[in-house]
């Protein structure tokens, strides 16, 4: 949510800039223009690196979070199968024990 903050002051920052810029602009409209895509430009390629920054980070933290979950699953997997097993030992040990006193 802080990242789409910053993200959208600058993109209103950069709107207002240029709009202050056409109209103090002291040069010719042609190398003004010039001036004012190449700062457009400059701006673009600043927010694509910002960007592509958050989506790595978040691409980061989502493999990290996917491999915590996996490990978690994996240890359950195998507490549940450990639990399993001694369920069923002492469930053959109480069937024997209930065979040997009717027996």
């Amino acid at each position: 949510m802080k990242s789409a903050k910053i993200i959208f002051g600058a993109l209103a920052g950069v709107a207002i800039g240029i709009q202050i810029g056409l109209l103090v602009a002291p040069e010719k409209g042609a190398d003004t223009r010039k001036k004012l895509t190449k700062k457009g430009e400059e701006y673009l390629n600043d927010f694509n690196g910002q960007l592509n920054q958050l989506v790595k980070g978040f691409s980061e933290k989502f493999d990290k979070i996917n491999k915590e979950i996996a490990s978690v699953a994996e240890e359950t997997k195998a507490k549940s199968n450990e639990w399993l097993g001694q369920a069923k030992s002492k469930g053959k040990d109480q069937v024997e024990k209930a065979k040997d006193q009717f027996n």
